[in-house]
């Protein structure tokens, strides 16, 4: 759905999805386009919710220049509880973000299937989903990340040790030791990584932390032994 006036942002995709472990809350995903300056998402509601709140901790919650992000279920969501009727598929739910800069735009998400947990948050990562755990004898993935000034954004690269970028198997079966990776922005999914560099926008002034965590080419997140695959590194914007 198009803002309900002029404005740098676009909220689209919009779903609602009632989290079975979470009987009281349902998480809505959706995609922001920024064509703008960089900004920042402030705050969340829903006069359909007597709570309406972002996952996770991070505060920052920023948005680069002319760039798209997701609130996915692989990274920072909303979260929306004491919701009342019933939540019966293709239902519409009201969700109103307001940024720094553009100020608040609304949208509508249609509740979808509901979803399991998974076992993601027990490992540390951002969201829900599922995990993969690497086998005795198969490649143990590591990786870490250099970032660097690239005209008013950055680019980060993804440095990769028993892994292998494979675009051309996504969606497929798994194959050891290869897959994509999920890039953040203090917990904002900034999207996939089909190659071992990328670029992003400008961000507005502080610190930042950018984080790639390595998933299969069936969308799990690598795990060896208790530690997810994942690398972070902090730049600072001025």
């Amino acid at each position: 759905m198009r803002p309900d006036r002029a404005t740098d942002v676009l909220l689209t995709n919009a779903t609602a999805s009632p989290l079975l472990a979470q009987p009281n809350t349902i998480a809505v995903f959706l995609d922001i386009a920024n064509s703008g300056a960089p900004d920042r998402l402030m705050s969340v509601t829903s006069p359909e919710a007597t709570v309406a709140q972002f996952s996770g901790t991070d505060s920052r919650r920023a948005i680069p220049a002319d760039s798209s992000v997701a609130l996915a279920a692989d990274g920072m969501f909303v979260a929306l509880s004491g919701i009342s009727g019933a939540l019966d598929d293709g239902r519409t739910l009201p969700v109103a973000l307001t940024f720094e800069n553009a100020g608040t735009v609304h949208t509508r998400a249609r509740i979808v299937a509901p979803r399991e947990t998974g076992d993601a948050p027990d490992y540390g990562l951002f969201g829900i989903g599922d995990i993969c755990q690497v086998g005795e004898g198969e490649p143990a993935p590591n990786i870490e990340l250099l970032a660097e000034k690239s005209g008013d954004g950055w680019q980060i690269r993804v440095l990769s040790d028993a892994f292998e970028f494979t675009p051309h198997l996504v969606d497929g079966p798994h194959v050891p030791g290869t897959g994509h990776g999920h890039i953040y922005l203090n917990g904002v999914k900034l999207g996939r990584l089909y190659e071992p560099s990328t670029t992003i926008g400008a961000l507005p002034p502080g610190a930042h932390d950018i984080r790639v965590t390595l998933s299969t080419n069936d969308h799990r997140a690598y795990v060896v032994g208790d530690q997810p695959i994942t690398a972070s590194i902090r730049i600072l914007a001025d």
